[in-house]
């Protein structure tokens, strides 16, 4: 299965300073690990890339940076992070594209986020400034740790692999606020915050706000990315 994935960037240093887009090492060994082959999708004119996305199997939009709220509508907190509007232009499109297309996605801690907001939802700018703080979701320590828990609250795709409640790792200080039109929460936090969701009517369209790629035990997630976009092509 061929999986395209947007970009995650860092800035170089130096004389020759400038932007290099890549991808992390975690998110290519858990899709390699389902038999997926990868290919980055780097920032680029929006017209050059449906033909490129007709070509996926599915798509996997992993985490980063803050979404810049202007896309939103709301202004910036002081406790707002890093943006990039480069990478939120492409993953916007990347979203609405392939919620419209019906091709397998799948949205990791940033990536439901953007899934949201692609879709007309909101995010809460910052977690413990907007009031939420008994549960930790910007954990101190390092994977293998989990950070807190979370219950299904909804039937998904998830199901295969998890039962009720089970715990997650959790690095992330933004979250889920108003869902967009047709998501569906399919898990949360203690606290109440949506930590899954679904796409209702869509072949696969789901988003997890903690980093399954950090743990080996859990790569099943990426499992049923790929399994989904076996069946849309045996379609």
């Amino acid at each position: 299965m061929l999986i395209g994935v947007t970009p995650q960037s860092r800035n170089t240093e130096g004389l020759f300073r400038t932007r290099i887009w890549g991808l992390l090492e975690p998110y290519v060994r858990a899709l390699e690990s389902q038999g997926a082959s990868i290919v980055i999708l780097p920032p680029q004119a929006d017209d050059r890339l449906p033909a490129l996305l007709r070509q996926l199997d599915g798509v996997l939009l992993p985490g980063g940076v803050d979404v810049d709220p202007a896309q939103f509508g709301e202004e910036p907190i002081p406790e707002l992070g890093e943006v990039s509007l480069e990478r939120d232009a492409i993953e916007l499109f990347v979203a609405r594209y392939t919620a419209q297309h019906g091709i397998p996605t799948l949205g990791i801690c940033r990536g439901i986020q953007v899934m949201n907001v692609a879709l007309g939802g909101s995010l809460y700018q910052d977690l413990s400034a907007q009031g939420f703080r008994t549960v930790q979701h910007s954990q101190k320590a390092e994977p293998p740790v989990l950070g807190h828990s979370l219950e299904l609250v909804g039937p998904s795709p998830l199901d295969k692999l998890f039962e009720g409640r089970f715990r997650v790792n959790s690095y992330h200080h933004q979250a889920l606020r108003d869902l967009a039109p047709g998501l569906r929460a399919v898990a949360a936090a203690p606290d109440g915050i949506v930590e899954a969701v679904l796409l209702e009517g869509h072949p696969f369209y789901l988003g997890v706000q903690w980093h399954p790629e950090l743990l080996p035990a859990q790569w099943g997630v990426f499992r049923l990315l790929v399994e989904a976009a076996a069946s849309q092509r045996a379609r």
